[in-house]
């Protein structure tokens, strides 16, 4: 059992605490309350589903907010929860209209008291006997559990969850084990669990302690950001895409649309408590200072020339990022502790725009056996429906989409693949703009508002970049911009969908709307993001939770995993609208159609494969590995069944890979197609950092380690259909019929 001495070790550790640092005040100020009360209004005037304050659950509301809080539900009894909802549930709405947000302060005080004396009392059961052989289990998923009932069960759940905390450090669970060989540049992995002696419990134990310190600062929220969870537990009860953003988050947003950001140029890191630099940017003006490397620490930061150095270690890693990032042109400085131990030193920088190269779009141009001969197929990858700036700078996806298909062209590619599996979406405009480069013109999506007014976004642009065979790769993270750009091709017949059976079901139009433009008077950069449309394919079906269904499945792991719109909370309905589409199917727009006749070709040929390549064996049997643990319950907090399963995992791992391994030595061979803005990037600091830097940041399947072998059975298989396509073309003027390719590679 957890002692309990939590109560006097957690009065210490606050007093000490407050000796330290200077009482945050935890009150709503006049902003505050105007941001409150502007929030309200808005959702009320403009959410597409008309909903006022007084139809919205408060009870639900509270709930939400402590779900926010404390999602594990470590924290926080059932027995306070309710009782929160008893003291505000019935005047929550009198509270909101006058932008009160004692409730929301009220409840972050009693959570926070209960971090400090649950992390007190965590670090004093690391300092007892603990028996890791005894039998027990812990909840794979406390998200979807109740909190504890009372105190004694929250004893027992801390207890269990400690433990489970230490056979995780002492099996690696949490982390890769990516280590570079002495004298060579390989990479090895973890195939089998480590032993478990005296020294390894006790160095874990060591780490446990340092981590669990570190709690307090992790969720030590500043007012702002209690404002921001406690007016987005409101705004969530509307559909989950409306939220309230603080001035930090509005700024992390318009970065991700924009695709560029103004800071030092590093990517970071919190390792231990401290900030640690992981990756240089090229071209930003921490690379061209030239003194700073990866693995060093930022150690405290000051703004301007003059401005006093604050202390940064301890502090949350966003807190952090907040004081690096700045106006474009203005100093920060640094004070660096360098990795290599050669002494601290300081260092002036000026912030820039950084663009993120490796989040742009990017080709490939790939050589495949078909029939007699090889031919060149290209794929595009599009990760994000980025934009430019509101000066003009940066870049547009549309503008890069098209200048990498005028440059695959020139190799004589006969079908283009547009891989959109990572894709969460973006600009709107953005899908209607690429969408454009496929049909000569027409509807791309229609949009219904609250009132009821549907307007038809339509392509009005002839030109088209590519009208030859099409093919867009997708997967249930394929979302919003995603599905408007395969619902349009596809509702057109324009482009062959394949992938998992369906994309994410985002069919919803958010606004941002910032508070400042809505009302005077208004200081901070903050704003609300709402829900103000649904949007329809040409067909007229809404996209929302049905998402786009693939012509040819060809699964992923993710087909099994909960990441569609139909697993978040309170989405909106599906429903249909009449359809854009002309009438006829004597459709002008049409560069060519694609029939029935061709998918079910296509299809079958596609089937046969899956059901004789060996690779679809591997791709089966990681989908079912993937499917059973997420259906866990529980999980053994016994450390020698623990230790079956993991090496019973790594072994798994260890086949796949090697199974991997032999297909990528067999690959076709590629050609990497760039844009003029990324070779211009590569100028100032090598292509070789350049593709580093884009492995890094690719978005990676629960199975694949850091190193993981280089195939991509999916888009192998789509590569395959294309090819098929393409023969099909060569033989269509004979009037003859493609037959299912050999399951050769």
């Amino acid at each position: 059992m957890i002692p309990r001495i939590f109560t006097f070790l957690s009065l210490v550790a606050v007093l000490a605490h407050a000796q330290t640092k200077p009482e945050t005040v935890y009150a709503t100020t006049p902003a505050m309350q105007n941001e409150a009360r502007a929030t309200v209004a808005l959702i009320e005037r403009y959410h597409i589903s008309k909903k006022t304050l007084s139809e919205i659950d408060a009870n639900q509301v509270i709930k939400t907010f402590c779900e926010t809080l404390d999602p594990a539900k470590l924290y926080f009894t059932q027995g306070e929860v309710d009782g929160f909802i008893n003291r505000y549930g019935k005047s929550l709405d009198l509270y909101l209209v006058r932008g009160n947000l004692t409730p929301a302060f009220e409840i972050y005080s009693v959570f926070k008291n209960h971090v400090a004396e649950r992390t007190q009392g965590a670090i004093a059961v690391l300092d007892q006997k603990i028996d890791l052989n005894q039998p027990g289990f812990f909840p794979t998923d406390r998200q979807k559990g109740n909190w504890p009932a009372d105190t004694k069960e929250a004893d027992d759940l801390w207890n269990r969850r400690v433990r489970l905390d230490i056979l995780a450090e002492l099996l690696g669970e949490d982390r890769t084990s990516q280590k570079k060989k002495e004298g060579k540049n390989e990479s090895t992995h973890e195939t089998k669990v480590p032993e478990i002696n005296e020294e390894k419990i006790a160095e874990a134990l060591a780490k446990l302690k340092k981590r669990y310190e570190k709690t307090r600062n992790y969720l030590d929220f500043d007012p702002q950001e209690i404002e921001e969870f406690f007016l987005t537990s409101f705004s969530n009860q509307f559909d989950p895409h409306t939220t309230f953003f603080s001035q930090r988050t509005l700024e992390e947003f318009e970065i991700s649309m924009r695709n560029m950001l103004c800071g030092i140029g590093a990517t970071l890191t919190d390792e231990e408590g401290y900030c640690t630099v992981k990756e240089v940017l090229p071209g930003g003006p921490l690379e061209l200072n030239g003194k700073v490397k990866s693995g060093d620490r930022i150690i405290a930061v000051g703004q301007g020339e003059k401005g006093e150095m604050e202390d940064i270690v301890g502090l949350r890693l966003s807190k952090t990022i907040s004081r690096i990032r700045g106006q474009q042109g203005t100093i920060v400085r640094l004070l660096i502790d360098p990795a290599d131990n050669s002494g601290r030193f300081t260092i002036n920088l000026v912030r820039d725009q950084i663009k993120l190269v490796n989040q742009m779009a990017s080709a490939r141009c790939i050589e495949i056996p078909n029939g007699q001969g090889k031919i060149n197929l290209g794929v595009i990858e599009l990760p994000a429906f980025y934009g430019k700036n509101p000066d003009g700078t940066g870049s547009s996806p549309s503008k890069d989409v098209e200048e990498l298909i005028g440059k695959l062209k020139k190799l004589d590619i006969k079908a283009l693949v547009i891989d959109l599996r990572k894709n969460g979406g973006g600009l709107l405009t953005e899908a209607i703009d690429i969408s454009g480069l496929f049909i000569k013109k027409g509807s791309v999506l229609q949009v219904r508002d609250s009132t009821g007014r549907i307007e038809d976004h339509r392509d009005e642009d002839a030109k088209v970049a590519w009208d030859g065979p099409l093919i867009v790769l997708t997967s249930k993270l394929s979302a919003s911009a995603s599905e408007i750009l395969c619902g349009a091709l596809k509702d057109h017949r324009r482009a062959l969908i394949v992938g998992d059976n369906t994309t994410h079901g985002k069919g919803s139009v958010q606004n941002i709307i910032e508070l400042k433009r809505a009302f005077k008077n208004f200081d901070p950069k903050s704003a609300v993001k709402i829900t103000i449309q649904k949007w329809y394919a040409p067909s007229g079906s809404s996209i929302q939770l049905k998402g786009v269904p693939a012509d040819i499945i060809v699964p992923s792991v993710y087909s099994v995993l909960p990441v569609a719109e139909s697993d978040f909370e309170r989405p909106l309905a599906w429903d249909s609208i009449p359809p854009s589409l002309p009438k006829s199917d004597d459709d002008d727009s049409l560069a060519f159609k694609i029939s029935p006749d061709l998918i079910q070709n296509l299809k079958a040929a596609s089937e046969k494969r899956q059901a004789e390549l060996p690779e679809f064996l591997t791709l089966n049997r990681t989908i079912e590995w993937t499917k059973n643990r997420q259906g866990r319950k529980e999980i053994s907090l016994s450390l020698p069944q623990r230790r079956q399963e993991r090496n019973d995992d790594l072994t798994f791992r260890e086949q796949v890979r090697s199974e991997l391994d032999k297909l990528a030595a067999q690959k076709y061979k590629a050609t990497e197609i760039k844009l003029d803005a990324v070779l211009e990037q590569e100028k100032l600091e090598g292509a070789d950092k350049a593709a580093k830097l884009k492995r890094a940041s690719r978005f990676r399947d629960p199975i694949e380690d850091e190193d993981w072998p280089d195939y991509d059975i999916q888009l192998m298989e789509s590569l395959r259909i294309a090819s098929d396509w393409a023969k099909l073309n060569e033989t269509a003027k004979t009037g003859s019929l493609i037959q299912p390719t050999s399951s050769s590679r």
